[in-house]
Protein backbone atom coordinates (compact mmCIF):
# COMPACT_ATOMS: atom_id res chain seq x y z
CA UNK A 1 0.00 0.00 0.00
CA UNK A 2 2.77 2.37 0.91
CA UNK A 3 4.57 1.71 -2.40
CA UNK A 4 1.58 2.99 -4.41
CA UNK A 5 0.99 6.15 -2.37
CA UNK A 6 4.06 8.10 -3.49
CA UNK A 7 3.54 7.61 -7.27
CA UNK A 8 -0.15 8.46 -6.92
CA UNK A 9 0.67 11.68 -5.06
CA UNK A 10 3.29 12.60 -7.65
CA UNK A 11 0.80 12.10 -10.52
CA UNK A 12 -1.78 14.23 -8.74
CA UNK A 13 0.75 17.07 -8.30
CA UNK A 14 1.76 16.91 -11.98
CA UNK A 15 -1.89 17.12 -13.00
CA UNK A 16 -2.34 20.35 -11.03
CA UNK A 17 0.76 22.01 -12.46
CA UNK A 18 -0.01 21.62 -16.20
CA UNK A 19 -0.59 25.04 -17.79
CA UNK A 20 -3.68 25.79 -19.88
CA UNK A 21 -3.32 25.00 -23.56
CA UNK A 22 -3.69 27.64 -26.26
CA UNK A 23 -7.10 26.28 -27.26
CA UNK A 24 -8.46 27.34 -23.86
CA UNK A 25 -7.88 31.03 -24.60
CA UNK A 26 -10.29 32.89 -26.89
CA UNK A 27 -9.23 35.77 -29.12
CA UNK A 28 -11.52 38.73 -29.67
CA UNK A 29 -10.40 41.47 -32.03
CA UNK A 30 -11.28 44.92 -30.75
CA UNK A 31 -13.10 47.21 -33.18
CA UNK A 32 -11.18 50.10 -34.69
CA UNK A 33 -11.64 53.19 -32.55
CA UNK A 34 -8.82 55.34 -33.86
CA UNK A 35 -9.60 58.38 -35.96
CA UNK A 36 -7.09 59.01 -38.70
CA UNK A 37 -6.27 62.70 -38.83
CA UNK A 38 -3.26 62.50 -41.10
CA UNK A 39 -3.21 65.20 -43.76
CA UNK A 40 -3.62 63.95 -47.32
CA UNK A 41 -5.05 60.69 -48.61
CA UNK A 42 -5.86 57.79 -46.30
CA UNK A 43 -3.01 55.24 -46.23
CA UNK A 44 -3.69 51.65 -47.27
CA UNK A 45 -3.14 50.24 -43.77
CA UNK A 46 -5.75 52.64 -42.39
CA UNK A 47 -8.28 51.41 -44.98
CA UNK A 48 -7.50 47.79 -44.08
CA UNK A 49 -7.96 48.60 -40.37
CA UNK A 50 -11.35 50.16 -41.09
CA UNK A 51 -12.39 47.07 -43.09
CA UNK A 52 -11.20 44.82 -40.24
CA UNK A 53 -13.37 46.82 -37.88
CA UNK A 54 -16.54 45.78 -39.70
CA UNK A 55 -15.73 42.08 -39.97
CA UNK A 56 -13.09 41.49 -42.65
CA UNK A 57 -10.64 38.93 -41.27
CA UNK A 58 -8.22 38.07 -44.07
CA UNK A 59 -7.31 40.43 -46.90
CA UNK A 60 -6.75 38.90 -50.34
CA UNK A 61 -6.55 42.00 -52.56
CA UNK A 62 -6.50 45.79 -52.36
CA UNK A 63 -7.04 48.34 -55.13
CA UNK A 64 -7.32 52.09 -55.29
CA UNK A 65 -9.98 53.32 -57.72
CA UNK A 66 -10.24 57.10 -57.84
CA UNK A 67 -10.99 58.26 -54.31
CA UNK A 68 -11.79 54.80 -52.90
CA UNK A 69 -9.81 51.93 -51.49
CA UNK A 70 -11.30 48.55 -52.38
CA UNK A 71 -10.32 45.97 -49.79
CA UNK A 72 -11.24 42.38 -50.70
CA UNK A 73 -11.04 39.33 -48.49
CA UNK A 74 -13.02 36.98 -46.28
CA UNK A 75 -15.01 37.33 -43.07
CA UNK A 76 -14.82 35.02 -40.06
CA UNK A 77 -17.30 32.57 -41.65
CA UNK A 78 -15.12 32.29 -44.78
CA UNK A 79 -17.51 34.25 -47.01
CA UNK A 80 -16.19 36.67 -49.63
CA UNK A 81 -16.40 40.32 -48.63
CA UNK A 82 -15.45 43.57 -50.39
CA UNK A 83 -15.31 46.86 -48.51
CA UNK A 84 -15.02 50.24 -50.29
CA UNK A 85 -13.46 52.94 -48.10
CA UNK A 86 -13.32 56.63 -49.04
CA UNK A 87 -9.62 57.48 -49.43
CA UNK A 88 -10.08 61.04 -48.17
CA UNK A 89 -12.39 60.67 -45.16
CA UNK A 90 -12.17 56.99 -44.17
CA UNK A 91 -15.93 56.55 -44.47
CA UNK A 92 -17.27 53.17 -45.57
CA UNK A 93 -18.86 53.70 -48.98
CA UNK A 94 -20.04 50.18 -49.84
CA UNK A 95 -19.91 46.61 -48.52
CA UNK A 96 -20.43 43.62 -50.85
CA UNK A 97 -20.86 40.15 -49.37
Amino acid sequence: MRNNLIPAAALAMIGFSVPASAADVGYVQEPVTEIYTQAGPLPLQAAVDIANGIGLVSVSNTNKWGNQWQVEGYDVAGSYMEVDVDARTGAIVNVNR
